[in-house]
């Protein structure tokens, strides 16, 4: 049984407000620290529903940009900073593309994105975060079927440089 000293978790998530702008904007802040404060003027005109929009549309979105790409790698700025050269060239390097294949390196700085597909476009996406902790979502027609984490980039790039080929190959007809 829930601890009756608990608020709902609901009422825990200060930073996520609900409801229409205009009644947020009349509830008072709540006490909070330094942190805390940041955190909610950061996010205080935050709408949930747009943001669901963008996370659900960008691949659909992404998908056409690769319908226009040549084979091969491309490359996308988010335009806050760039990851470092020599990473990037890391990461191209270990994971060769089979001939059919198309990349698109998304990136954010201090972190990149990398899209990958074969033929037919979309089919078989992998979507590769390289972060401090790298992960992978592999997507079979647009049904997410395999997430896996690794504890760092040279991990992630070993384990995925021999399983490239295994993701991208062609699926039978169905």
């Amino acid at each position: 049984m829930a601890d009756e000293k608990t608020p709902p978790v609901e009422e825990l998530k200060w930073w996520i407000d609900r409801g229409p702008v205009k009644e947020r904007e009349k509830t008072p802040p709540l006490e909070r620290g330094i942190i805390e404060k940041w955190v909610y003027e950061m996010l205080k005109d935050y709408s949930q529903e747009r943001a669901v929009r963008n996370v659900v549309d960008i691949n659909p979105r992404i998908l056409q940009e690769f319908s226009a790409a040549p084979l091969g790698w491309s490359y996308f700025s988010l335009g806050v900073g760039s990851y470092p050269a020599n990473g990037l060239d890391k990461i191209k390097n270990a994971l060769q593309l089979p001939a059919d294949a198309r990349a698109l390196l998304i990136d954010a700085g201090y972190s990149v994105r990398l899209l990958i597909t074969g033929e037919p476009i979309g089919e078989r996406l992998l979507d590769i975060n390289f972060t401090e902790a790298p992960s992978l979502d592999y997507w079979v027609r647009n049904e997410l079927v395999e997430e896996r984490l690794f504890p760092n980039v040279e991990v992630a790039l070993k384990e995925l440089k021999s399983a490239l080929a295994g993701y991208l190959s062609p699926l039978e007809a169905a």
